[in-house]
């Protein structure tokens, strides 16, 4: 039995070449560390991302209820509040169109949400693989108005 060096190819790649593909591979829909409020840091890995939503819904309903509403019928509606958390920590409440009956009984209510999240407190980016990344959060809001 005779063997050849040329079967042997040994294929050589570059340092970028192997990150260009690691990127490849990332998953941007998911990260390895939700953002983060201060209020959740002690949490187990697993509450973390509970942690987070918990808070800013809480938040959400407390500035609300600061607030008088008065509907002539009444509501009970979900709707889903589109929030952005940039790499910089910054929360963004993303443009969503509110159901019709929502929007004729609380025509300022997306006002309200945003003056609400503008005054969310600080928060530390999501992070996959050590870097901070954008991520997108719907997080449910029931409304029950009588």
């Amino acid at each position: 039995m005779v063997f050849s060096c040329k079967d042997f190819v040994l294929k050589k790649e570059s340092k970028d070449d192997i990150i260009e593909e690691g990127l490849k591979k990332l998953n941007r829909n998911e990260v390895e560390q939700p953002p983060l409020f201060a209020a959740c840091k002690y949490k187990a890995v697993e509450e973390l991302e509970q942690c987070f939503q918990n808070t800013i819904t809480k938040h959400i309903y407390n500035y609300l209820a600061k607030h008088t509403i008065t509907v002539k019928e009444p509501i009970n509606d979900t709707i889903w509040v589109p929030l952005l958390i940039t790499n910089q920590g910054k929360i963004i409440l993303e443009d969503f169109e509110l159901p019709p009956s929502i929007k004729v009984h609380i025509p300022d209510l997306k006002d309200s949400l945003k003056k609400s999240i503008a005054s969310l407190p600080e928060v530390k980016p999501a992070h996959t693989r050590s870097t901070p990344v954008n991520t997108l959060y719907k997080l449910p809001l029931v409304l029950h108005i009588e």
